[in-house]
């Protein structure tokens, strides 16, 4: 691609070379002057194509996704430092507010008394108190509106309000949540596309006219419907398409997918699933003309999973995912939670407080989950490049990703997601790079406690990162234990 020229060293290909160590260790480097040409002969190639960069991973396209109640609680606040110190980590970002309960929330600028039916009350000031966050951490908000309970003039209002209030920190404004399922709730069974796109285009003349710059995002819609593949070229009244995902689910009465399991988690199965997900993004982005985001995700949909939720093995599937979704050229993944909810009754959200007192102090603590969006994270603001592995027998359990800096820097993702068995070496020859390292790792798969990103734990307090200097000569040598990743920075030697 034009722009990435100059006076670094020239790379066609960054080869890696695979190969199986006999011994359990936890994720290490060493130095190796052996001849890689023999093992050539015998292991795995991974090759990094640098010489066609595609989807770019911008940065802060790792962001968060909350329900609309957290807005009327007034917990998404500035004045909540560990909240504000762990957004900071990953932003500047996007925060999604919306989920089930904004077709239950209730907006109002005048004080009127809310209707029986809503379980949240939205006004002006939660908005000035949502100001405080963005301005204190940088990052932007989607800000989804009741579409449920059909009231578009009630809806511009809020969206003429948030655009004065949150100025160039409001991305856009999402119409509802899950539309796809709003009947026999919101709408008569039969609700299909048409009616659908009727609602749609009355909020969004409606939005127009009282905010006439604001961006408009939808459909908001489930992985297990159709509503948006049949949207067609109608999804260009959508400056970005919206789509949930889950990687497992315990909702009653809806399609199987997979089990909310650690091994469900790391099969070819949920793989499978989230390839099909996307390439009914990218039709569908390609048929309205529109980018993509992931406005809700993760591991599990509706009860979240104690086997998954809040243990490592969601760290790892959030960071394949992550890398995964963004290479397909999704503009942003946002994973969902109740921010300032306990963790207990919240096991699926990434950041949450250890327990009621925490919750009342504003006391937030990050989740295993979050580690893996961190480790994500030290990939953007590049452009993913190709990889691809050539043997007879690749790895089944290996993943592998890669992006690009405009200066030259390579990030490189690995990440082992056998449950049990020998690390997997790699080599890889250098060519002029230098090298660290940041392993995220675990004592197992269910560990709940003592995650280690670059060798120190993030908490709300902060996090430490230390990572290491790898020392070689003509090839580095790097091991990934079962149920760890390990993030690499080469660093070309001379830069434009």
């Amino acid at each position: 691609m034009a722009g990435f020229t100059g006076g670094r060293p020239t790379v066609a290909a960054l080869t890696v070379i695979l190969a199986v160590s006999c011994t359990w260790v936890w994720a290490r480097s060493t130095s190796s002057g052996g001849s890689p040409a023999a093992q050539l002969l015998t292991t795995p190639t991974l090759t990094l194509d640098t010489q066609r960069p595609g989807s770019v991973f911008s940065r802060g396209a790792v962001g968060f996704s909350t329900e609309a109640g957290e807005l009327a609680r007034r917990r998404l606040s500035g004045e909540r430092p560990s909240l504000v110190r762990l957004m900071r980590m990953l932003g500047p970002s996007v925060l999604r507010i919306g989920g089930n309960s904004v077709d239950r929330s209730w907006w109002t600028s005048k004080g009127e008394p809310a209707p029986a039916w809503a379980t949240a009350t939205i006004t002006p000031r939660d908005l000035a108190i949502l100001h405080g966050l963005i301005r204190a951490t940088g990052w932007r908000v989607l800000l989804g509106v009741n579409l449920g309970h059909f009231e578009p003039a009630r809806a511009a209002d809020e969206a003429r309000v948030a655009q004065q209030r949150l100025g160039s920190g409001l991305l856009g404004v999402e119409l509802g949540n899950e539309p796809d399922y709003y009947a026999p709730q919101y709408r008569p069974a039969g609700y299909n596309v048409a009616a659908y796109l009727r609602d749609a285009e009355a909020y969004a003349g409606a939005l127009k006219a009282q905010a006439p710059d604001i961006a408009i995002l939808g459909p908001a819609s489930t992985q297990t419907s159709s509503l948006l593949s049949q949207l067609g070229g109608a999804g260009q009244m959508f400056s970005e398409l919206t789509q949930h995902f889950y990687a497992s689910s315990t909702c009653p009465g809806k399609p199987p997918v997979v089990a909310p399991s650690v091994s469900g988690l790391f099969s070819a199965a949920e793989r499978q699933l989230e390839e099909r997900v996307l390439a009914m993004l990218a039709v569908a982005a390609a048929a309205a003309g529109r980018p993509t985001r992931i406005g809700e995700t993760n591991d599990t949909a509706c009860m979240a999973s104690a086997a998954i939720s809040p243990v490592f093995a969601s760290a790892l599937w959030a960071l394949d995912w992550t890398l995964r979704a963004s290479s397909s050229g999704v503009s942003g993944v946002s994973f969902h939670g109740n921010l300032g909810g306990v963790c207990g009754a919240n096991p699926e959200s990434p950041i949450c407080a250890a327990g009621p007192d925490a919750a009342l102090r504003g006391e937030l603590s990050p989740q295993p989950e979050y580690s893996g969006l961190l480790a994500a994270s030290r990939l953007e603001g590049g452009r993913f490049v190709p990889t691809s592995i050539t043997a007879s027998t690749p790895p089944a359990n290996l993943t592998s990703w890669a992006t690009l800096a405009h200066d030259g820097t390579l990030r490189v993702a690995l990440e082992n997601l056998a449950t049990v068995g020998a690390p997997q070496a790699v080599l890889i020859p250098m060519f002029g790079y230098t090298a660290t390292e940041e392993p995220l790792e675990a004592p197992s798969p269910t560990a709940r406690q003592d995650v280690l990103l670059a060798g120190a734990r993030v908490t709300g307090r902060g996090w430490r990162s230390k990572p290491k200097r790898i020392r070689h000569r003509r090839t580095l040598r790097v091991e990934i234990p079962a149920a760890s990743a390990l993030i690499l920075t080469l660093r070309p030697l001379h830069r434009s």
